[in-house]
């Protein structure tokens, strides 16, 4: 029997993230879960603690088939536990590469169920920021579900929003509106609107219509809004495309106007833009602050701490990870945190092995191949772990190399994490990590 923790068995490792885990959950009922486990001491150490009462706040409220659903928080001591819907069929960006790019039937009915679900969104006064196909999810029955609200912001005065604007610049350059860029304030559902344009060109397109290895002639472009159409794109949904991606966002459509389109209303069912507009929450700042504060305090506390004191016991006798740890930590791999399966590409966080030991000589070696990409690698003396950063082609890129020594002398265990920074950045610099680092990488992940 597994570890239990409120209600939920866990079970096997679904993925990893900077400063958290999930696993799957099973509850008294044998539903299953996504429990994503969140370490306090790494969390307050990233300076994330205020993003994720965001998140938890506005996910613990919204309640809509397009969007990924939060049954409940639970917190000990030492971790918070945020028990989610669980989401097996990948991501909408996992989807589109292996499509190429998609047919209109099958874009219109994705972005359909995209805009219902931001539609609720701004219903609730809840601007995403941070719309992309890696943060779009599908379910078994390839529904869209919308994940990752840790950039999300209230905007007060309702759907409209339009007596506020948000200073902060956030979400992935290739997708945010020019407004975004420029700092001097925006509407955050109308930037929104300009993602979710983005994203239809490039479910239709099979690519972006904004990019540049050069960050400064990518911001240009996406200010002056200089895009091309792709040749395979009828009239209407160039209309539609045109309208979301106008640089004005007083000029922008909006997503009444997006819902009314010719384009979108092909096979449209309108009872569910009734049903958004019918369901109403509001989501205050004072549930933001309580909202880690007023989860369940789970009655696991005391043997978290048990079983903290024995793994720190069994740690200090131990030489290293023995095959069975080594095991595990690839097992649970780089995955999507709310996804039950994996693709090609390195997103997050990866495990491969290294022929060499741990010792002071050995860093320098791994430090060296880092210095050859100008990965600014710092060490800190008493750990075994690397900091850096990278200035990738999509902007700044940070990383962390952990250093685990096995119990074969000459093999070592690496995880390299990413902090901030795109995911392609990240995937590409691991890469050439690998390669720099040469015939010493003994197992990694598969790169496609």
């Amino acid at each position: 029997m597994g570890k239990k923790i409120g209600n939920y068995e866990l079970g096997k490792t679904l993925g990893t993230g900077n400063f958290s885990k999930v696993k799957l959950g099973t509850d008294e009922k044998g539903q299953e879960w996504a429990v994503k486990i969140i370490d306090k001491a790494q969390l307050a150490k990233e300076h994330m603690e205020e993003q994720l009462k965001r998140e938890i706040a506005v996910m613990k409220v919204l309640k809509h088939e397009n969007i990924v659903q939060m049954r409940e928080v639970l917190q000990t001591a030492n971790h918070i536990y945020l028990v989610l819907e669980l989401i097996t069929g990948g991501e909408l960006f996992d989807r589109i590469v292996a499509a190429k790019r998609f047919d209109e039937p099958t874009a219109r009915r994705f972005f359909q169920q995209l805009v219902m679900g931001t539609f609720y969104c701004h219903q609730q006064g809840i601007a995403h920021r941070d719309l992309k196909p890696e943060n779009l999810l599908l379910d078994a029955n390839d529904n869209l579900k919308i994940s990752d609200f840790g950039l999300s912001n209230l905007q007060r005065g309702g759907p409209q929003g339009s007596n506020t604007l948000l200073q902060t610049v956030c979400g992935t350059p290739n997708y945010v509106a020019p407004e975004v860029l420029k700092e001097k304030g925006y509407n955050g559902m109308m930037a929104d609107v300009w993602s979710c344009g983005v994203i239809l060109f490039v479910m239709l397109a099979g690519y972006l219509p904004f990019d540049d290895p050069n960050m400064n002639h990518l911001f240009n472009k996406i200010e002056r809004g200089d895009f091309r159409m792709a040749k395979n794109f009828t009239e209407p949904a160039k209309d539609l495309i045109g309208k979301m991606m106008t640089v004005d966002p007083v000029q922008r459509y909006n997503l009444d106007q997006v819902v009314a389109h010719p384009w979108f209303q092909v096979g449209f069912d309108q009872s569910l833009l009734a049903r958004c507009k019918g369901q109403k929450i509001t989501v205050s700042n004072e549930q933001v602050n309580g909202a880690v504060a007023n989860s369940t305090e789970s009655d696991a506390t005391a043997a978290e701490k048990a079983a903290k004191a024995a793994a720190a016991s069994a740690q200090s006798n131990a030489k290293g990870l023995d095959a069975f740890d080594v095991m595990s930590k690839f097992t649970s791999g780089s995955l999507n945190p709310l996804t039950s399966g994996t693709g090609g590409m390195v997103r997050s966080s990866t495990t491969f092995l290294y022929g060499a030991g741990s010792s002071e000589a050995d860093i320098k070696e791994i430090v060296a191949a880092l210095d050859t990409l100008k990965a600014n690698p710092k060490t800190k003396e008493g750990t075994l772990e690397v900091k850096g950063f990278v200035n990738a082609p999509k902007g700044l890129l940070t990383y962390v190399l952990y250093i685990t020594p096995t119990v074969a002398p000459a093999l070592t265990l690496l995880e390299l994490r990413r902090g901030r920074g795109d995911t392609f950045d990240f995937h590409d610099f691991y890469r050439r990590l690998v390669a720099a680092m040469g015939p010493k990488v003994r197992s990694h992940e598969t790169v496609k």
